[in-house]
């Protein structure tokens, strides 16, 4: 007659625990994670700009992050080559966005007033600007406008 190993089930009962409680432990920093970035782009005003007095163009860029989770993206350019000719540009994108965590990865998801979608990926920069897909842009909190 083989013997029960209690032992070996308490073993197996505590292991299981440990793990549920790390992937429970996990999903809560996680999900903090993602409100923290919620409540930091919630009402704020994000503006990129960049330009070359050497080429003689510039692009600013603004992001209004409405608290009730939409968004207004504006761009506007210009160029010029000096006696020859200048252009000037400008588009408005409008939608609902939401902070996502893929694995490691914090995410902008956005879905246009079109009907597109998609993500970009989002970090904080040692200077603190907030960088999206790649693109830095500084924070001004609660100056969304909306």
């Amino acid at each position: 007659m083989k013997r029960f190993d209690w032992i070996a089930l308490s073993k197996s009962i505590l292991l299981g625990a440990a793990v549920l409680l790390l992937q429970l432990t996990a999903a809560a920093a996680a999900d903090s994670l993602v409100e923290q970035w919620t409540k930091g782009l919630a009402g704020a005003r994000l503006t990129s700009y960049s330009g070359s007095v050497l080429r003689s163009n510039s692009t600013l860029t603004t992001i209004h992050f409405c608290r009730d989770g939409t968004y207004l993206y504006d761009r506007e350019g210009s160029w010029s080559i000096p006696g020859t000719a200048a252009g000037a540009s400008q588009s408005s994108i409008h939608g609902h966005w939401k902070v996502e965590q893929r694995g490691l990865q914090m995410l902008l998801g956005y879905v246009t007033s079109s009907g597109e979608s998609g993500a970009f990926q989002v970090h904080l920069q040692n200077d603190g600007r907030v960088n999206i897909g790649g693109e830095a842009y500084a924070v001004e909190a609660d100056r969304a406008g909306c």
